[in-house]
């Protein structure tokens, strides 16, 4: 998701990025009560009839889907927040509180898409500054990219228009 708030006032401009999420954590912990509930019933009733091994690897089962999907959760609930300003162009990434902050001077900074050789590989975003790249919105998908790069130019392009005007 490409979410962009731009104030013309201050012109201040903030680009959101997060990937897209399938799930909520509410309906995760049903996903995974469910599967608890089958798995340890079926490990349950072998173990009543005599198969005790079963249980032990159903409990397993449990805690390994459970890991899967935290790490698939807490992946979905990363965000970056691109923040351009006349002189100033600052990226945030977060996952949950810990978070990544990278501050450049606008005029030194360059967009830089490196396109794919092939159509099945996913285009990359970069943020190159004092020889730093920083890759941007990886998450997202092919046309969110396009449309990503389209409004960083137009944004970039409004700022060289009004620095050609006051200038």
């Amino acid at each position: 998701m490409v979410k962009i708030e731009s104030n013309k006032k201050t012109n201040t401009h903030r680009i959101l990025l997060r990937p897209n999420q399938s799930i909520s954590w509410r309906l995760s912990l049903i996903f995974i009560g469910f599967i608890a509930i089958t798995c340890l019933s079926i490990g349950v009733a072998f173990s009543f009839f005599g198969a005790t091994l079963i249980l032990p690897f159903a409990g397993l089962e449990v805690i390994l889907v459970s890991i899967c999907v935290y790490i698939v959760l807490r992946k979905c609930y990363c965000q970056e927040v691109i923040t351009m300003t006349q002189d100033k162009l600052k990226i945030q990434r977060a996952i949950g509180k810990s978070e990544k902050i990278w501050e450049y001077f606008r005029i030194w900074s360059y967009l830089l898409v490196e396109r794919p050789k092939h159509p099945w590989y996913p285009a990359h975003i970069f943020v190159t500054s004092k020889g730093e790249r920083v890759p941007v919105g990886d998450f997202l998908t092919e046309d969110e990219k396009e449309d990503l790069v389209v409004s960083l130019e137009a944004i970039i392009n409004s700022f060289n228009k009004n620095q050609v005007t006051s200038d």
